[in-house]
């Protein structure tokens, strides 16, 4: 990208920062926003009913930020009102514990300016995982791009993007209505859904958009155990979504989105299992096998996927985690 290629003709882009009792964070958010090297941009806070000392960090930006208060509702209504404030055309939404890569916002612009003027699309990059204090972690999203022959709706079932990895045209996210608040979690997964089915396609360009911050605040519940998040949610969620998608369809649901829906419940299981929760873990593994055809929807290494076929994903699991521990023991 060139190191000016702004006018004042381009696009104003608005950050939509929900903040719920993130004193400790939110004043490096709000910073990783203003600090970008795009000029045209407003920041928009939106104060969720903190009773730390939230406001006061906000309120000490002055008019550098445009701020908002309301009774604590959840960060999807927070970003919902974030976006009935907003005046841009192109809307990233940011976490208050999260931050922006430098230049990220300019270069997701240019990507966004360079698709086909009749192409509905929406420009996604990768999240760094990060710790609280901001040291990169090893984990990572495992996004990709569309692959040929492949239909929008079933590539974001492979791969759906975290909150503040798009940057997105703020007109698809009004056709949609924004974010669902009647759900308990994965409300951006929804939303890129219901964006899909809409007509949008999600372009991806493998470039860094966010540090993605793993704690244990009040709001982060991304690093909590199944258990703490309600051991059906992700099952529930995933029967949510296959209702959406057979509603805009008006038809059975082909088998490449049964497959991919099939894999996020074994996903889910194989992950519940490994908490010790087998009834539960059951119920996602039988989910699947009722969803998709075939073997296609086991998730894991070739050896998991032979062995879970053959025997089951508990004794599957269990050998798994049998080999990674000798691994681990022997250094390799």
């Amino acid at each position: 990208m060139s190191e000016e290629p702004w006018t004042v003709k381009s696009p104003l882009v608005s950050v939509i920062i929900p903040c719920y009792n993130n004193a400790v964070y939110v004043k490096e958010a709000i910073r990783s926003a203003l600090a970008q090297s795009y000029p045209h941009l407003e920041v928009i806070v939106v104060d969720d009913g903190s009773t730390d000392d939230s406001p006061a960090m906000i309120r000490a930006f002055g008019d550098q930020v445009r701020c908002e208060q309301q009774s604590n509702q959840g960060a999807p209504a927070a970003r919902n009102r974030g976006l009935e404030m907003a005046q841009g055309e192109y809307v990233k939404f940011l976490d208050a514990d999260d931050v922006l890569v430098d230049g990220c916002i300019g270069r997701q612009v240019e990507q966004a300016e360079a698709l086909p003027d009749d192409q509905k699309a929406i420009v996604f990059g990768d999240a760094i995982w990060v710790d609280e204090a901001g040291n990169e972690l090893n984990g990572y999203s495992d996004l990709r791009g569309r692959k040929s022959g492949e239909d929008p709706v079933t590539h974001l079932l492979h791969s759906n993007p975290l909150t503040s990895c798009p940057l997105h045209r703020r007109e698809y996210l009004q056709e949609v209505g924004g974010f669902d608040t009647s759900l308990p979690r994965s409300q951006e997964h929804d939303l890129h859904l219901r964006l899909a089915l809409a007509g949008a396609e999600f372009v991806y360009e493998p470039t860094p958009t966010y540090y993605f911050r793993q704690h244990e605040g009040a709001d982060r519940i991304s690093g909590r155990s199944y258990a703490e998040q309600g051991l059906m949610t992700h099952y529930e969620l995933i029967q949510h979504h296959r209702k959406l998608i057979e509603a805009e369809k008006g038809e059975p649901l082909p088998e490449r989105v049964r497959t991919a829906l099939a894999r996020g419940l074994w996903r889910h299981g194989r992950a519940i299992l490994r908490e010790g929760h087998k009834v539960a873990a059951e119920k996602y593994f039988s989910a699947a096998r009722g969803m998709s055809k075939g073997n296609s929807y086991v998730v894991g290494s070739i050896g998991y996927k032979i062995i879970a076929v053959t025997i089951g994903p508990f004794t599957s699991e269990k050998i798994t985690s049998y080999v990674k521990k000798l691994k681990n023991r022997n250094g390799k």
